[in-house]
């Protein structure tokens, strides 16, 4: 591996994103729980609310990951502070969202 610190820095953004992104859906789908509505229409105002829910976490993990790699490319941390970072960030996420194993994932699916 080359010495470029921004080697491969779009596909970590992809990561980032995708756990934002799942971070949101869980969200969503425990706001759309609780206010019971499954099976009814959503308001205008609703549908809103759980796009915000979804595209939150996915946008506040990407922006993350932009500054520390920022920081990383500008010398000012390393790039094992940066996964360090980034990994506590996304777990916690998870955690706060409700999800700490593949079986809370896999309950929310069913």
């Amino acid at each position: 591996m080359a010495d470029n610190n921004d080697e491969g820095h779009e596909n970590e953004l992809a990561l980032w994103g995708a756990v934002g992104g799942l971070v949101g859906f869980v969200l969503a789908a425990k706001v759309l729980s609780a206010m019971g509505a499954w099976g009814n229409p959503l308001s205008v105002v609703e549908c809103l609310i759980l796009v915000v829910l979804v595209l939150a976490p996915l946008i506040g993990l990407v922006t993350i990951a932009r500054h520390l790699h920022a920081d990383v490319v500008a010398g000012k941390s390393t790039k094992a502070t940066y996964w360090t970072a980034m990994i506590g960030i996304s777990v916690t996420a998870l955690a706060l969202a409700g999800i700490t194993s593949i079986d809370d994932i896999i309950a929310m699916a069913k």
